[in-house]
């Protein structure tokens, strides 16, 4: 990891955290379909409006296949700087994550995942630039931990898809 990453993780860990487990995130902005893709993988935004529809979007199994459009293969891992310091740590689920990608850069004659936000595109209509999986997760920690933003979690407890929320107008983050 490097020294940045390190450092915005020290400063998300030790940054004074007040509980905000009654507090709603920002109103979410329900008309994002309707706005042009702003830099996510065509594959990954027609996804994510997918996911709203009950029967719609991937399978599980699908989001481990290569991305059609891009081909983007999917990880998984949860880099430690995550979830450091952070004993109720939010797991952002591998559909939004593959939701969240937006191509892959080639370092050092390696593929590696691009990732944008959703949260800051969804809620504050924020594009955010590109970033790799490391940089992606203290983006994410930072809305989870600090910020607030909670995910709608399923009978598993893993965050569910918006699609099998029972709510019409739930404010929490869904894959």
């Amino acid at each position: 990891m490097s020294s940045k990453a390190e450092a915005k993780v020290a400063e998300a860990t030790a940054a004074p955290v007040v509980s905000t487990s009654d507090e709603l995130p920002p109103p979410y902005i329900a008309d994002s379909g309707t706005i042009v893709n702003p830099g996510f993988c065509e594959l990954s935004w027609r996804e994510r409006q997918d996911n709203r529809v009950p029967g719609g979007g991937m399978t599980a199994d699908q989001y481990f296949a290569p991305c059609k459009a891009c081909g983007l293969v999917c990880g998984d891992h949860i880099p430690a700087a995550y979830k450091a310091g952070w004993l109720d740590w939010v797991d952002p689920s591998v559909n939004f994550r593959w939701e969240s990608h937006t191509g892959v850069a080639v370092i050092n004659g390696e593929k590696k995942e691009l990732l944008s936000c959703w949260i800051c595109w969804e809620y504050d209509h924020t594009w955010v630039k590109p970033m790799l999986p490391d940089e992606w997760y203290l983006h994410m920690r930072k809305h989870f931990k600090v910020d607030g933003y909670r995910p709608c979690k399923g009978a598993a407890g893993a965050m569910q898809r918006r699609r099998n929320c029972s709510l019409t107008t739930c404010p929490k983050i869904h894959s």
